[in-house]
């Protein structure tokens, strides 16, 4: 099996992780001014044409993510024992997870309570009810936008049960068998049932980001993650993928506009429609960034090893630089593209400074700056190879 050969560069992967941390953050750009979605500080003018585009961003975005992050445990383990797996994710999610539930986050639980008039004290009269530790929204202790990092590392740590079966001779074979079953016609969709499933399962629970009462979010998120780490264990299932991006791309298509155009459809239709968009989008993703992007080049190198830090510090930057140029008075669409792009130079600036400090890399989920060589690619960002 695949899991005993060294383990190349995956430009392709470096690229997909780029690209989803780029639309995450055009995303939550745009949530500042699209209708009918609540957010920490709105805009006074708002941009009701942002709706459609950003919900098909929603469908792909951190799916895609938790897909690929899965497939980078799989490269992790090549290289590395379950228990030196196990203290990685400490540093590289549990840390960084409580740095910026502590230093990060705050800033947008202060902004929204002050843009909505709950809250008239200063920051830093604010900060200390951050310690007190009562949850948001009674209380100012939130992880927000990096729920992702949470769910993550509960994810690693409770499947690291499998990832030392799938080491077995036992687990070995099985895997043999699933890959040659999965790598014929379209059996990969079998992948899309599981997961797919648990997500109408528990379609009546509200999706809460919580960890605790999210059975939805966890059954999604969990069965991608596990996915992508078998997709990494799997070459020729990841060969078929690239047999298959232009049929999973035609799927995606007519999939996608069956669930915009046809929404009053019966419950398990709608869902089948709706999520299978979401699996032939992900499969004709995977298979168009394996066929297209078969090198590395310095840019994506230096791209990658930052977007780690760049995940964890946007949100806060769009929040805190949005509720300020309010007062500005802009254009609505001057607004918008004025606050994702000076967000994205704040946020890119902020990262290349954290990258040159040492003490502070590891709080952003960076390893020692001695790696640069070779790019550390954290957990969004994979493994160094």
């Amino acid at each position: 099996m695949t899991d005993s050969t060294p383990s190349p560069r995956r430009p392709d992967l470096d690229a997909l992780r780029v690209g989803c941390i780029l639309l995450l953050h055009l995303y939550h750009s745009a949530r500042m001014f699209n209708v009918d979605d609540p957010w920490h500080v709105k805009a006074a003018v708002l941009l009701p044409v942002l709706n459609g585009p950003m919900d098909v961003l929603h469908m792909v975005r951190m799916p895609l993510l938790m897909l690929v992050a899965g497939l980078a445990t799989a490269f992790a383990l090549r290289k590395r024992s379950i228990g030196t797996f196990a203290r990685d994710r400490v540093k590289r999610l549990l840390l960084p997870l409580a740095f910026g539930m502590l230093v990060i986050v705050p800033p947008q639980v202060w902004v929204e309570r002050v843009w909505t008039g709950a809250s008239t004290e200063s920051y830093w009269a604010f900060w200390p009810s951050v310690l007190r530790g009562v949850p948001y929204p009674k209380g100012s202790l939130s992880w927000h936008h990096l729920w992702f990092v949470a769910y993550l590392f509960v994810f690693c740590m409770a499947a690291l049960p499998l990832f030392a079966w799938l080491k077995s001779e036992r687990g070995q074979a099985r895997l043999a068998q699933a890959e040659s079953f999965l790598a014929r016609g379209a059996n990969l969709w079998w992948m899309a049932v599981v997961i797919m499933g648990g997500r109408f399962l528990f379609r009546n629970f509200k999706e809460t980001h919580d960890l605790i009462h999210d059975p939805k979010n966890l059954a999604f998120y969990g069965g991608l993650f596990v996915a992508g780490h078998l997709l990494g264990r799997m070459p020729k299932v990841e060969g078929r993928l690239q047999e298959l991006r232009h049929w999973h791309f035609g799927w995606a298509l007519v999939l996608l506009t069956a669930s915009r155009f046809f929404n009053n459809l019966p419950a398990p239709l709608a869902y089948l429609t709706f999520y299978g968009a979401i699996w032939a989008s992900l499969c004709a993703v995977l298979g168009y960034g394996r066929t297209l992007v078969t090198s590395s080049r310095p840019w994506l190198e230096h791209a990658q090893s930052l977007a780690y830090p760049f995940y964890i510090l946007h949100q806060s930057v769009i929040v805190v630089l949005g509720w300020w140029m309010l007062r500005l008075n802009l254009a609505p669409w001057t607004f918008f593209i004025a606050l994702t792009a000076a967000s994205f130079a704040i946020t890119w600036g902020l990262c290349e400074g954290t990258a040159r400090l040492a003490w502070l890399r590891p709080l952003l989920g960076m390893g020692p700056r001695k790696v640069e060589a070779a790019p550390a690619q954290g957990i969004l960002l994979g493994e160094p190879s």
